[in-house]
């Protein structure tokens, strides 16, 4: 079934999401998790090239590829994005194919301190 929302519904919904998970007034953690890929593609999706300045300025600044020396990781990436008001630090990892194991873990920091809005 494709996704019909909108990147802001994304965007906004990542954004609450990851408030559920904060874990001081400047920083907030989504665990290791294959929902934390799905965050990441909404991520991804509000964030894209395509969208003048991505949604509330999300842009991806840099990634960078690990190779893992052994285990049931294939891939890893570090994935840096920034938008108005966070900076999102991302490590994603594959495990297998590309159709199984796919996780990701999210840590938002607030750009100034959180204040319960």
């Amino acid at each position: 079934m494709a996704d019909t929302r909108t990147t802001e519904e994304m965007y906004e919904y990542v954004r609450t999401e990851l408030d559920k998970h904060r874990v001081d007034e400047w920083h907030s953690v989504y665990p290791l998790s294959e929902d934390g890929f799905c965050l990441l593609d909404d991520i991804a999706e509000a964030g894209h090239p395509s969208i003048p300045s991505g949604v509330n300025g999300l842009t991806l600044r840099d990634t960078m590829s690990i190779e893992p020396k052994s285990g049931m990781t294939t891939v890893a990436h570090s994935i840096l994005y920034e938008d108005v008001d966070y900076i999102y630090n991302i490590l994603s990892v594959y495990a297998g194919d590309l159709h199984g194991g796919q996780m990701a873990m999210i840590t938002r920091h607030d750009k100034e301190g959180y204040n319960g809005d």
